[in-house]
């Protein structure tokens, strides 16, 4: 069965997301913090009057930022992919958005990856993408005080 990807770098890997459930993607500007937040609540940014909660995947995932590691340099995420998590929008700060793709074969992932997150694993010749699971990378109490910022 194919599945159509929203493909994206976070650091030196990359993942997918389900394209039927990223909203847009947008360019990361006016990233306003949010006082006393999680260290992955990235802030609040603008999408036409609306406010949305940042998650920094960074972060959540423990992965350094792609250009952090290039350059020795404080980085800034260059792109957000707006979804709905639990009902509520929600953007996720990515290094770079690649391609929208059409990925025929995706397996489950190896007993040994337990991250709830990761919904399955596409070996491509070239490259491995682990496919996101928006809902399941906030826990049901983080996904309620994150609900709270909007």
């Amino acid at each position: 069965m194919a599945n159509q990807v929203v493909i994206f770098e976070l650091g030196q890997e990359e993942y997918g997301m389900p394209i039927e459930i990223v909203r847009e993607i947008t360019r990361l500007e006016n990233i306003r913090p949010i006082p006393k937040a999680p260290e992955y609540v990235k802030g609040l940014i603008n999408l036409r009057g609306s406010a949305i909660p940042l998650i920094d995947l960074h972060v959540r995932f423990g992965v350094a930022h792609k250009k952090a590691a290039v350059n020795n340099a404080e980085s800034v995420d260059d792109f957000a992919l707006i979804t709905e998590v639990d009902g509520f929008p929600v953007g996720f700060a990515v290094d770079q958005v690649k391609e929208v793709r059409i990925l025929e074969e995706m397996a489950p992932p190896p007993p040994l990856v337990t991250a709830p997150f990761i919904g399955g694993i596409v070996n491509l010749p070239d490259r491995i993408i682990m496919i996101l699971i928006p809902d399941r990378i906030l826990e049901q109490e983080e996904l309620q005080g994150v609900s709270q910022l909007v």
